[in-house]
């Protein structure tokens, strides 16, 4: 149960009666009907989890000649004329001056780093040494759908069912159980136990080959350990992460106060449902509210947090501390009754900071309404680690439902209250009137961010694809075009690519402002399309379909430009420590980094919805979602009557594609 440290925080009578306790809830309530393997593991692969790991492909840094080209040709429709040739030439000169000799050394450094990339330590670089609040800076979240049976849907219930699922996640990680991450190309050939058992047999140095020769792909999982037992410390001009597997205990937060309990009996066995439910209705039925709302420190300023941490830790709360950076994760228990999806999407996003402990790697929200949410440190990784976190525990907990709303959190009072255990810490003036200062703070920063969801029913995946149209490519169309409606010009537009096809890979950007996107909006921009111009209407959208999706392959590929001119600019500025190089100053390379919209993909069916805060403060943060029949979007903004114009033209916008595409004589693929 987590060792010495553990044992001196609670003192050994606490640990006589702890484990009394426990064994007396465990042996009072039955067990799951589910057997004792099948319930403490959420799968059982056949092919152990990391098989590929060591035999994926390393991230290829691009040429330097494919990366200015690229560059240029992303600010083409960004530009007028005069700036676009300034930028030619102050990129033709570094690119033939300063860029060649950075350039060599860092292929120098890769080449010599074989378990990292040439990106790694800058991209980490960049969050950790960032000191502005990760709050809305960094943090976003990812709603869970509802759970289709509405008595599932009480706060105690979903509660206990997400970390039920959560635990078996996590052993079946921790054992090699989890299925790897593979992307499928043709599933019929490879998703299947003859391709498992085969590949399994294959030694780990060689495994990616073998996979490959079945037109599957598998992807890094290297971020993995850090879904549990993670917490983004503080310090004075860069943070660090730390995790230790060994905790088994989880972290749960209700009205201001902080909660743990464990997980897991001594021998690494997922307690029974009875009891994990017992233990949340208990803090549920827990009414006392915090004095003081520590939680509101980790949306302070990096170095402002570090030194009320220090603070603490002075005080004598280094053991309590530990707690919390150790537990598997966060469970927010939120008082809130929304339901609906723009209040849900503050909620989510922020909320009430009394209740958040922002610097753990995942923390799972949930309302009194039972909407749920993940709200997640993005440092330590990126969608594809946390989205498959997030699937598997909807399916699991929907499909096993471990506690319904027959369950009975029967318990013995006085043993209950032995094995959940509030964490109390010492306090002084100095930490009140921090935390004083941060909720102050707080309630400035998040009072101004606007939010707006919407959703349109009429169209999705399927009816785009009839079509021979790429889904994303129609819902980055409508963003430039909506834009374009709302502002008359071309902005910086950010779009994430995972480059988990590769070891270590993180993302790379894609940049869907292109010239065919600004044709086509220009075009709609005071146009009626009809009989008389569809056939045209339709080439641009196939045009803007054709240059996204080659724009996709490329980030995927990690053949975009941005990571390479970042990483030029890490190298020369903080390892060999020169001036800035003036390509870096120029007003175009700023410009096209300064990302008025910045949007993200969340096409799963499991996702309400999912957003972010603006990246820049005259920005719009958009997380949007395509499904089989369905799309919409989550968008944020720091000005109110900038969102409702935009997010009116971008609903217009799809409304208008639809018409478009049903009057379309294209003849559609057979269904």
């Amino acid at each position: 149960m987590g060792g010495s440290k553990y044992n001196r925080l609670l003192g050994n009578k606490y640990i006589r009666n702890y484990k009394n306790s426990l064994a007396y809830l465990s042996s009072s309530m039955k067990n799951s009907n589910l057997k004792k393997d099948q319930y403490n593991f959420l799968q059982n692969s056949i092919i152990p989890t990391y098989h590929f790991q060591k035999s994926l492909q390393k991230l290829k840094i691009p040429t330097l000649e494919d990366t200015c080209e690229r560059y240029l040709s992303a600010l083409k429709p960004l530009l007028n004329d005069n700036e676009y040739d300034q930028a030619k030439k102050i990129t033709k000169q570094f690119q033939h001056g300063e860029a060649p000799q950075l350039d060599k050394e860092i292929r120098e450094l890769d080449r010599q780093e074989r378990d990292s990339n040439y990106i790694s330590e800058p991209w980490f670089d960049m969050y950790l040494s960032a000191r502005e609040s990760i709050v809305l800076n960094y943090n976003p979240f990812i709603a869970f759908a509802p759970d289709p049976n509405p008595q599932q849907m009480d706060q105690a219930i979903r509660a206990t069912n997400f970390l039920i699922s959560a635990a078996r996640f996590f052993n079946s990680l921790k054992n090699s159980k989890l299925k790897p991450e593979i992307f499928h190309l043709n599933p019929e050939k490879s998703d299947t136990v003859t391709f498992q058992r085969l590949v399994r047999l294959l030694p780990e140095s060689v495994s990616f080959y073998g996979a490959y020769a079945f037109d599957a792909y598998p992807l890094d999982m290297s971020q993995y350990f850090r879904l549990f037992n993670s917490t983004r410390i503080p310090k004075h001009g860069k943070d660090v992460l730390k995790t230790d597997p060994s905790q088994r205990h989880i972290l749960v937060i209700h009205n201001g106060n902080f909660y743990t309990f464990p997980v897991f009996d001594e021998q690494d066995n997922v307690l029974p449902p009875e009891v994990i439910y017992a233990c949340m209705t208990h803090i549920i039925n827990s009414n006392e509210t915090a004095e003081l709302p520590l939680g509101v420190l980790t949306s302070e300023n990096r170095n402002v947090w570090a030194d009320a941490r220090t603070r603490l830790e002075k005080l004598g709360n280094e053991e309590i501390l530990d707690k919390i950076d150790t537990a598997l994760f966060c469970i927010a228990l939120d008082d809130s009754k929304s339901t609906d999806p723009s209040e849900m999407a503050h909620e989510f996003l922020y909320g009430d900071a009394k209740n958040r402990w922002f610097d753990k790697s995942n923390t799972i929200i949930i309302n009194k309404s039972g909407h749920a949410a993940v709200n997640f440190e993005h440092s330590w990784g990126d969608g594809v680690a946390v989205l498959r976190f997030f699937n598997e525990l909807y399916d699991d907990s929907v499909q096993n439902a471990f506690v319904n709303s027959q369950t009975k959190p029967v318990f013995n009072k006085g043993d209950i209250k032995n094995v959940v255990r509030k964490l109390k810490f010492n306090l002084d003036d100095e930490i009140k009137v921090s935390v004083k200062k941060a909720e102050e703070n707080y309630k400035a920063t998040t009072g101004r961010l606007n939010l707006r969801n919407f959703e349109l029913e009429k169209y999705g995946r399927f009816f785009v694809k009839n079509y021979n149209l790429s889904p994303d490519s129609i819902m980055q169309s409508g963003i430039q075009v909506a834009f374009y409606k709302v502002f008359q010009k071309f902005v910086a537009t950010y779009e994430s690519a995972s480059t988990s096809a590769f070891k270590y890979g993180r993302t790379e950007t894609i940049r869907p402002a292109t010239m065919a996107t600004k044709k086509l909006s220009e075009y709609l921009y005071d146009r009626k399309v009809d009989g008389s111009n569809i056939e045209e209407v339709m080439a641009m959208l196939k045009e803007c379909s054709k240059n996204h999706n080659q724009l996709v392959k490329e980030g995927a590929m990690g053949q975009g430009f941005d990571r390479h001119l970042f990483a030029l600019r890490y190298h020369a500025v903080v390892r060999k420590k020169q001036e800035m190089p003036e390509f870096f100053q120029s007003h175009a390379y700023k410009f096209i980094n300064h990302n008025i919209l910045s949007t993200s993909t969340l096409a799963y069916p499991n996702i309400l919805n999912g957003g972010f805060a603006p990246v820049v403060p005259d920005g719009f943060g958009i997380g949007y979602r395509i499904l089989d029949n369905k799309l919409g979007a989550c968008v944020s903004s720091y000005s109110a009557s900038e969102l409702k114009d935009f997010v009116d033209a971008l609903e217009t916008t799809y409304e208008r594609f639809y018409d478009i595409l049903k009057q379309s004589p294209t003849k559609k693929k057979s269904d």
